[in-house]
């Protein structure tokens, strides 16, 4: 690497593809994450001390063994460890994923099994309010204003958020009716009333923890259950309009079934996989998005992100797709090696 900045190394499970993990969930397609395809590398700021951003890249040299992260900065010892942490809580590196492996052997033998989320609490919870009742374009737009507008070109950290006032939010980042609800979080976590770290804590149940995310202003059941799966916990199905539109396509629901019972469904269709059905829900709509926009390591945020609407995914275009997708692999191939220069770390910085 070029200029002054630190390289770091984290270490990895065996058979790790960093590739594979990044792009396993709708979440790397949002600022301030930029995966590169060619170069198979995340680009992100990342907090430092004080809230530095420090831009970096992280890639797997070899497509095998431990990951490089590249800063664009020299780094101190605390923020080195404090960079590591959040690359591998984005990665999932300290989840074990053995006992779900042995129960759904089409998503073992296609390697599908860490879903990629953010480095914090913080932004996950912001990120699933912006992904609700809304298009996913719309997503992409918010977040990339978010950071544009608040966050320095970082995602915004509470203090930060909690400083705006809700119209100002609405009015730059285009968030809508969610800027009351986005300020008002950061600031009951800046203020130190909500501890985001209780969430993390492993000796909560999932029980617990829904409860707790009913109780944030703006969190309903689908966004709780959506957070639930981003703090590790995937018995619960977060049920949207996306997974109505996959149910009719592969598993006959009527045209027009939604609610309860349409849900209850749904549920059943998972049971077996218990506890970890979102999971294989999550194995079947994203192996059935690669059946119709090409394996997601390919994937380019600004061509192929705004395909991820209705219009674009209704039809019978994707009929048999879980099938298909059961029997194939997600290959990645190796990861070419990356020349990272000042510029590249400037703009991911």
């Amino acid at each position: 690497m070029r200029g002054a900045g630190s390289t770091l190394t984290v270490a990895v499970p065996g058979g790790f593809d960093l590739a594979r993990a990044v792009c396993s969930y709708g979440y790397f397609l949002l600022a301030p994450n930029r995966w590169e395809p060619r170069a198979r590398a995340l680009y992100r700021p990342l907090q430092g001390e004080g809230e530095r951003l420090i831009g970096v890249v992280v890639d797997q040299p070899g497509g095998g063994g431990e990951l490089r992260v590249r800063c664009g900065v020299r780094v101190s010892r605390a923020e080195a460890e404090a960079l590591r942490g959040q690359v591998r809580r984005m990665l999932r590196l300290d989840e074990d994923f053995s006992a779900w492996r042995r129960l759904h052997p089409q998503a073992r033998q296609a390697g599908f099994d860490r879903l990629f989320r953010s480095p914090t609490v913080f932004e996950d919870i912001v990120k699933t309010i912006t992904g609700c009742n809304v298009s996913w374009p719309n997503t992409m737009r918010m977040n990339a204003l978010l950071c544009e507008h608040v966050g320095g070109s970082g995602f915004p950290t509470p203090g930060q958020l909690a400083a705006v006032r809700p119209d100002a939010l609405k009015r730059r980042c285009k968030v809508g009716y969610r800027a009351q609800r986005i300020v008002g979080l950061a600031r009951r976590v800046a203020a130190g009333e909500l501890d985001l770290g209780w969430f993390e804590d492993p000796r909560r149940t999932t029980e617990e923890l829904e409860g707790r995310l009913l109780e944030i202003h703006g969190i309903g059941p689908y966004a709780a259950a959506n957070i639930c799966q981003l703090l590790g916990r995937y018995d619960r199905l977060a049920i949207d309009s996306e997974t109505y539109r996959h149910f009719r396509q592969q598993h006959g629901l009527v045209e027009g079934k939604a609610g309860r019972i349409a849900d209850r469904r749904i549920e059943a269709h998972f049971a077996r996989f218990a506890p970890y059905q979102f999971l294989a829900y999550w194995f079947e709509l994203w192996q059935g998005y690669q059946v119709r926009f090409g394996e997601a390591h390919q994937w380019e945020a600004a061509t192929d992100g705004p395909k991820f609407t209705a219009n674009h995914l209704k039809g019978s275009g994707l009929k048999g797709a879980v099938e298909d997708a059961g029997r194939a692999s997600l290959r990645s191939g190796a990861a070419a090696p990356m020349r990272a220069d000042a510029t590249s770390l400037k703009r991911a910085r």
